[in-house]
């Protein structure tokens, strides 16, 4: 977003080449994990073509359509209709974001042969996978290279190098941990830098 409210398509654009550059499926845009009830139907609209202009059919593109209000939903699916940004024949998936697994596991092994099964949540994607769900419809996606790089070696060493380089000064790991090699603490710190967590 500008600092006007406005929403940032260059920014957009960076958000979109970064999922694409890191392996990401496809991309919700629009979508009711976001900030999709904040927009007017112009901006929805404009958001999900230009989000596909960008992607360019490098991978799919799902427009959001959701609202609390039904008619409004139909509205939006309308509009993505008829601009030939979305051909929904029929139903094909779900994005479950409940939180209550026991209706996960029901949808899954009632309709798992007609609709794939999304999970909405990104705490739950492990278990939701456990239970039959095709995948997950990604926020921390976002930052991928983040969690990787904190994750990248024996818990906690990275988490507690990041630490150390952002000033907050908590000391090594004790043995038998050993502290991360070069390349990789060269490697987080990059990250670091990219997310704004380190100054240049």
């Amino acid at each position: 977003m500008n600092m006007d409210g406005s929403i940032s398509y260059k920014k957009m654009e960076e958000l979109l080449e970064y999922q694409i550059s890191h392996h990401t499926n496809a991309i919700v845009v629009a979508g009711t994990t976001g900030e999709s009830a904040c927009l007017s139907d112009e901006e929805h609209l404009r958001l999900i073509q230009f989000t596909c202009r960008i992607v360019n059919g490098r991978i799919p593109v799902i427009a959001g359509a959701g609202s609390n209000n039904t008619s409004h939903a139909q509205l939006l699916c309308k509009n993505a209709q008829n601009e030939e940004l979305l051909e929904i024949p029929n139903v094909t998936a779900v994005k479950e974001a409940s939180g209550n697994f026991s209706q996960l596991a029901k949808i899954t092994s009632r309709y798992r042969d007609r609709l794939d099964i999304y999970c909405g949540n990104d705490d739950q994607a492990v278990s939701a996978l456990a239970l039959g769900a095709k995948g997950v419809i990604s926020v921390l996606s976002n930052i991928e290279a983040l969690l990787e790089s904190l994750t990248s070696d024996i818990n906690p060493v990275p988490v507690k190098t990041a630490m150390n380089m952002m000033g907050l000064s908590v000391g090594s790991c004790r043995l038998p941990l050993c502290p991360m090699d070069d390349f990789a603490a060269q490697q987080l710190k990059n990250c670091l830098k990219l997310y704004h967590l380190l100054s240049e």
